[in-house]
């Protein structure tokens, strides 16, 4: 498991950011760039199409760590 750093949007879309990554993979973002809260919701919408993350900012200063946990096979 590595930490890569994200490839966000050109609009800053937080949905958009988690559904990019792959299965086992690890980001950290920025709050200046994306807020935690944000991240939470758009995990928690992408439920319903079959991704699971894991989000946390315990520990961390201005930052959050996005575990993708399962992506789909599309």
């Amino acid at each position: 498991m590595s930490t890569q750093t994200p490839k966000i949007q050109k609009i800053i879309s937080p949905a958009a950011t988690l559904r990019a990554m792959k299965s086992g993979t690890v980001l950290r973002i920025s709050t200046r760039d994306i807020k935690t809260p944000s991240l939470r919701s758009a995990a928690d919408r992408l439920k319903k199409f079959g991704y699971a993350f894991h989000v946390t900012e315990a520990g961390l200063v201005n930052e959050t760590l996005i575990t993708c946990i399962k992506s789909p096979k599309l």
